[in-house]
């Protein structure tokens, strides 16, 4: 029964995580005409930092690579249950460490 809802329960998870550690109000997302959408856009110092959250081990980051195209951010984040990883201009942030988001790679 869980499997189905694991989506929305990490999401809703990074979300909480992100209020309490940065103290954030407001919670913003980005969409592209039904091609793709990013989970978080995170705000830290002058920059914006994108963030995917995944509740599974698939490191795929379609939505990440059209945001990236259309916005050119520094670095692509995703947030899963994966270990810490940094590959050239993405880093997989684990969902425990959340909290330290986005001074983890800014």
């Amino acid at each position: 029964m869980f499997e189905q809802f694991a989506g929305a329960f990490t999401e809703n998870y990074v979300a909480q995580e992100l209020v309490a550690a940065k103290g954030l109000r407001e919670l913003f997302y980005w969409t592209s005409s039904n091609q793709a959408e990013v989970d978080f856009l995170v705000p830290y110092e002058d920059d914006i930092y994108p963030l995917e959250v995944k509740s599974g081990l698939n490191p795929k980051a379609k939505n990440l690579r059209v945001y990236a195209g259309k916005f050119n951010p520094r670095i692509l984040s995703t947030a899963s249950p994966r270990n810490l990883k940094l590959d050239q201009d993405h880093c997989n942030i684990p969902l425990y460490a959340i909290s330290r988001f986005p001074r983890l790679v800014g």
